[in-house]
Formats: C-alpha cells, structure tokens, sequence
C-alpha cells in the first residue's frame, strides 16, 4: 500500500465529524449574515428590529434567529465533537447511509424550517407593527404557514434522532 491509498483509506474511515464540522461552519456563516441583517440600520433592515420589539409574530422571527444559533450552530458543533470521538478516538464504524441520512434531514430541516418560520415572522410582525393591519388579517396570512413549519420540524426531529443513533450504540457499548 503506498502513501496515496493510506491517505484515501483514512479520509474515508474518519469523514462524517467532517462533513458535520461543516455543517456547522455553514450555518454560523448563515447566522452572522442573519446578525448582521438585522441589525444593519440601512432600509429595509432597520424595520426587522422593528418587527421583533412590536412582539406577536415578530417573536417567530426571533425564535428562528435564536434556534439557528442554538440548533444550526450550537447543534452541529456539538454532533462533530461527538462523532469526532466515536471515529478519531475509539475507531467506531459508522453505517455511511444512516448518518447521511440523518445529516441530510437535519441540516436541510434546520435551514428551511427557520427560514420559513422567519419568514412568517417577518411579514406577520410587518403587516401586524409597521402597517397596523388588524388582527384577523395578519392572522389569515400566518395560518398557512403553520402546516409546512410543523412538517419542517419533524423532518429536523427525525434527523437529529437518526443523528443520534450512532452517538448512543457508541457509549451503550463503551
């Protein structure tokens, strides 16, 4: 075997906290872009702060921005330390498909459950704070939302749950 296939056969031995810290690299990359979105006081961004401290559904917009930071980031960060310890220290194999899988299902679940479920802050705390809309209107424009935001969530439940499965036959058997 030379140095070229001991090299290929390492990197694909020990990938999936990789391809995890990446993950996590995106999605802070994506909250300080959010960050400094919101609080850029140029039009239209000076308006999201707006939007937040009016409350109701300015407060969809917050907890999207909040658990980005917590789940996208905080998340990641902390599944790649994990699976960091199962490949590089106790040399565990891992089923490939499972965690890409369950890597897949939550990072896409991730993104576009708070994009979406800030997007529906966004434009509900608008219409809601900024244009005095009544109530039942900004009510009528948020229900849609609600459905696809839920289905959004189990997919990055079930996710973080197929995630989680190697994590925990790992310490069950340490």
């Amino acid at each position: 075997m030379d140095a070229g296939d001991e090299r290929e056969n390492v990197h694909g031995k020990h990938r999936f906290h990789r391809v995890v810290k990446n993950g996590s690299i995106i999605n802070l990359t994506i909250s300080i872009i959010w960050t400094i979105i919101i609080v850029l006081p140029i039009e239209p961004f000076s308006i999201l702060l707006r939007i937040i401290v009016g409350g109701g559904p300015g407060v969809w917009f917050l907890l999207a921005y909040l658990l980005h930071l917590i789940v996208g980031y905080g998340g990641f960060t902390c599944l790649s330390f994990l699976y960091y310890l199962i490949e590089e220290k106790w040399e565990v194999e891992l089923n490939n498909k499972l965690i890409m899988a369950g890597f897949y299902l939550l990072f896409i679940g991730v993104n576009i459950t708070l994009i979406t479920l800030a997007a529906a802050g966004a434009v509900g705390g608008y219409y809601l704070n900024i244009i005095h809309a009544p109530v039942e209107d900004v009510r009528s424009i948020l229900e849609p939302m609600v459905n696809p935001i839920r289905l959004l969530s189990l997919i990055t439940i079930v996710g973080a749950l197929i995630l989680l499965i190697p994590v925990y036959k790992t310490f069950a058997r340490k």
